[in-house]
């Protein structure tokens, strides 16, 4: 697995890597085989059903905090993105960043409830808080991606023996705003499943009920 990190760090360096400077000669495009240009397109296709997926994850998130009356407690801040790239010899592996959950907000109407007399009256009839933002957030995430890969009916070029992964990861933004909580930490969210799975699913062989349990599911 440490292998398997340290390429998909190399590989995340090399989706962030700046481009030359202007005075460095410009060379020539490399034209793309027919099918490393099918596999692109068919890594293009899943980048966009995993960026919908946390979309439709963040939307699950309102809805649970409309029904809660805590939606104006969470706002969500930055880009929904996904990129996709194969590791030899491991298979296929997405990056994705989804919004970052903010805690001003809610920090702040925290301490404003502190130093009311209604405050101290809900905490004191119920000292465990029903909604978790933070949770509800990660596990509409995580179940929004997972949905997304047992749904996508297309391929991705991952071999039998092989694994399709995700990690999918909070934009780090708004950290300084929740001083000293030690779970104001970054989501991130690890799923993978085997090739020879992913293929059963393609082929109909093995039952959506089935392929949910051999997704192995990782909160980081």
């Amino acid at each position: 697995m440490n292998g398997v990190l340290r390429g998909l760090s190399v590989g995340l360096a090399l989706s962030f890597g700046t481009s030359v400077g202007a005075q460095s000669p410009v060379r020539p495009a490399v034209e793309l085989t027919s099918p490393q240009l099918q596999a692109r397109q068919q890594i293009a296709a899943l980048e966009g059903a995993l960026e919908n997926a946390v979309r439709q994850g963040t939307l699950m998130l309102n809805k649970r905090l409309q029904a809660s009356n805590t939606d104006n407690m969470v706002m969500l801040a930055g880009l929904t993105r996904a990129r996709g790239f194969r590791l030899d010899d491991y298979g296929v592996v997405f990056d994705v960043e989804f919004p970052s959950m903010r805690r001003s907000m809610v920090w702040s109407i925290q301490e404003l409830e502190k130093n009311s007399a209604i405050g101290r009256a809900v905490r004191a009839a119920d000292a465990e808080p029903t909604v978790r933002p933070r949770e509800i957030y990660q596990t509409e995430i995580a179940n929004a991606l997972v949905n997304a890969i047992l749904e996508y009916k297309g391929s991705v070029g991952v071999g039998a023996s092989e694994w399709l992964t995700v990690a999918a990861r909070e934009s780090v933004l708004d950290r300084r705003f929740v001083p000293g909580d030690p779970t104001d930490t970054v989501i991130t969210i690890i799923l993978r499943i085997k090739g020879s799975d992913l293929q059963a699913l393609r082929e109909g062989t093995l039952p959506r009920e089935e392929g949910l349990k051999r997704v192995n599911v990782k909160y980081n």
